[in-house]
């Protein structure tokens, strides 16, 4: 925790009671000590460190274990586990698999269409492939009415997703707890969440997310747990094939996903 009021400061409010007051009001008063900046250069460093790591990967193979908050009428908190298995290869190719307490999807980029699986609802809906990863996963948003908690590491550009907008960032120090590995542990907070995340010290590959909506009513809580991390593995074409959705019911994207 940080003082409330810097020692500098709060040394300098504190007058010596034998001092006389003519010679107290000729000394200068001490000048206040420098705030600490709100976004620490090193924690700023750590999370551009990561972004870079994710961008430089021209593929990527992953687990994510996400836990979702949703407030209740009641106001009481319930949290929903899904798990996906993620399979990216830049600049056109991914595939997400998810299950878990709700219904499971796939979504399915595959370089000519963008697929949304249902397999219990025995639906697929199927639209020309957006212009960009990012841009497909805007859509996925639009169709499921949600979005996935570890959508920024997909980006094409998770630094700047990461940073932009940031009011404050702060290193919490070093975990051995997470994922397995040694971590840098970051605090950072923009105007509507606050946020932790675990860094892999060795490989900059993040173990572990943590995002408060402070904007939103009940403050919900998400997190998301990364392990199983392939950098640049071979992915081929057919991790990427649709043709098990071969006589689903077929949904159309909502206008919003175009």
């Amino acid at each position: 925790m940080r003082p409330l009021i810097p020692l500098g400061l709060l040394a300098a409010l504190v007058l010596p009671l034998s001092a006389p007051a003519a010679e107290t009001a000729a000394q200068p008063a001490s000048p206040p000590a420098q705030a600490a900046p709100s976004v620490e250069p090193a924690a700023l460093a750590l999370l551009k460190a990561t972004g870079a790591a994710l961008a430089a990967a021209r593929s990527l193979s992953f687990t994510a274990l996400a836990v979702h908050d949703v407030p209740s009428a009641e106001g009481q908190s319930v949290f929903y586990v899904g798990r996906s298995r993620v399979e990216l290869r830049r600049p056109d190719r991914l595939r997400v698999v998810t299950d878990g307490d709700g219904p499971s999807r796939e979504l399915i980029l595959d370089g000519r269409s963008l697929t949304l699986f249902r397999p219990e609802a025995r639906t697929v809906a199927t639209m020309p492939a957006p212009a960009s990863l990012d841009a497909a996963l805007r859509a996925e948003v639009a169709a499921a009415g949600e979005t996935q908690a570890f959508a920024d590491v997909l980006l094409a550009n998770p630094a700047q997703a990461l940073t932009e907008g940031l009011t404050r960032a702060f290193v919490v120090g070093r975990s051995r707890l997470v994922g397995g590995v040694e971590t840098d542990v970051v605090a950072f907070a923009d105007r509507d969440a606050q946020a932790q995340i675990w860094i892999g010290v060795q490989d900059r590959l993040p173990r572990q997310l943590w995002v408060t909506e402070t904007g939103a009513p009940g403050r919900p809580r998400d997190a998301v747990t990364f392990s199983d991390w392939v950098v640049d593995p071979p992915l081929e074409d057919r991790v990427f094939s649709t043709a098990h959705t071969e006589g689903a019911q077929a949904v159309p994207f909502p206008a919003s996903a175009y």
